[in-house]
Parts: structure tokens; C-alpha cells; sequence
């Protein structure tokens, strides 16, 4: 893959399509987190049953770990007893799943269904995410040779799943969907969005 360069009628300004991928990713990312910040503002007029509850959650997916192996931390706020935004991050430990995935970031917002419990965000939903990844493509060049290069996308995915939430604030859950990038540098057009996790709520 040849890395095209946008430079713009001067010569200080001259970033290839990488970095260019790169300065957006980064952006889009410092934005979701100042939105993240300011949720507890934006939630103060929640239903006052619901304010002394826990409201911060960070989960593990083992799924990940034990079959590929793959790292990934999730963190979720509680907005109320309905919805939950977050952002979840995963690592490749492994260099040959790197082909398919090195690296991810994934802010994602969270609707719960057919929820009757006080304590909230736990239960059925539906997950939308926008996720930025990246990882290697290889590409066979003659008959031996392999060439190895970089690659980062964005894409949007949808996913389904179920919570369970104890009363002492131990979380375990089972997710599934999928979704499809949006530039086509990767090798693959989708992508897989779920897993099992564990993890606790606190504060």
C-alpha cells in the first residue's frame, strides 16, 4: 500500500494519508473524552432515585484473552438507569493477530431494555460504537517475499448483549454484533464487537 501526501499550497504543511488518519483519530478522541467529562453535569437532572447509585464501571473482556489473545478495558458511566456511555480500548498480545488488529479504541453509548431495578444500566441493550483501529496487511510480493504495512480505519458497528450487575457491584456480561469500516485500508471490511466480561462498579 502506497501512502499517498496531501500537502496544502505550502511547503511547511505537507502530511501523508497515515498522519492525516492519525491527527483525525486523535481529535475525534480528545472530543469523546471532554464529552465524557462532562456528563456528570449534563446528568444532574436525573430521577433522584437513582443518584446515590454507583455510576462507574470498568470491565475485562476474557473472551479476548483466553482465544486470541487480545487485551481488552472497558469504562462505562452510568448516565441513568436506561443508558450508559463509555469507551473501551484493546491491545493485541499477540504479533500474529496483528494482521488483523493491533490496536483499537472504541467510544460507544449504551440503550438498556426491560430494566426494573433501582440500580440501574443492567439487563438487555443495544450498543452503537464508532471504533479506530489498526494493524498490519501483508501482502505477498513474487513468490517469497512478504511485505508488511500499516494500516488504520475507522468504522461504525452495532451490538447486542446482556448484563447482570450483583448487588455488592460485581458485573458479568455477554455481548455480540459486528460492524464495517468506512475507509478501506484495512484487509478486512468488518469487524466483530462483543465478547465475555467481567468487572465491577464503583463510586
Amino acid at each position: 500500500m502506497q501512502f499517498s501526501t496531501l500537502c496544502i499550497e505550502t511547503p511547511i504543511l505537507c502530511l501523508t494519508t497515515e498522519q492525516l488518519n492519525y491527527l483525525i483519530m486523535r481529535k475525534l478522541v480528545e472530543l469523546f473524552l471532554v464529552g465524557l467529562m462532562l456528563i456528570p453535569f449534563l446528568s444532574y437532572g436525573q430521577e433522584n432515585s437513582f443518584n446515590n447509585q454507583n455510576r462507574h464501571e470498568l470491565r475485562l473482556d476474557a473472551f479476548d484473552i483466553l482465544v486470541f489473545p487480545n487485551l481488552e478495558v472497558s469504562y462505562e458511566y452510568v448516565i441513568s438507569k436506561y443508558s450508559g456511555l463509555g469507551l473501551a480500548a484493546s491491545f493485541s498480545l499477540d504479533d500474529d493477530f496483528s494482521e488483523y488488529q493491533a490496536f483499537a479504541v472504541e467510544p460507544f453509548y449504551r440503550q438498556y431494555f426491560l430494566n426494573k431495578k433501582d440500580y440501574g444500566a443492567r439487563g438487555l441493550f443495544v450498543e452503537g460504537t464508532l471504533r479506530f483501529a489498526g494493524g498490519e496487511n501483508e501482502e505477498l510480493v513474487g513468490l517469497s517475499n512478504i511485505e508488511t504495512e500499516n494500516w488504520f480505519d475507522i468504522g461504525v458497528g452495532l451490538a447486542i448483549g446482556q448484563k447482570w450487575v450483583s448487588d455488592n457491584g460485581f458485573v458479568f456480561e455477554i455481548s455480540a454484533g459486528g460492524g464495517r469500516y468506512l475507509l478501506g485500508e484495512s484487509d478486512d471490511e468488518g469487524f466483530a464487537r462483543g465478547g465475555v466480561l467481567i468487572g465491577y462498579r464503583f463510586f
